[in-house]
């Protein structure tokens, strides 16, 4: 009984060729040339874009903060 249960999960069991691991392999890492053009334009949107990001975070992490520390003000405040 144990042995036909170790053989279906063995056969079950996906494998991947090696053909198919080497063509995506080298897919990946292969290069190819883009003929595209990237105005100066789009590069101030990527830094105003990096920049809404930066601000977005540090303000929500601010926000939390505060309410942490209001929270434990307050335990402070009652007590005494």
């Amino acid at each position: 009984m144990k042995g036909i249960l170790m053989n279906k999960t063995a056969e079950t069991s996906p494998k991947r060729p090696i053909g198919e691991i080497f063509i995506l392999i080298v897919t990946l890492l292969g290069s190819t040339e883009a003929h595209a053009y990237v105005d100066p334009g789009s590069g101030s949107v990527i830094v105003t874009t990096i920049l809404g990001f930066i601000a977005a975070i540090s303000y929500t992490l601010r926000k939390y903060f505060y309410k942490i520390k209001r929270f434990f003000s307050k335990e402070k405040n009652k007590n005494d």
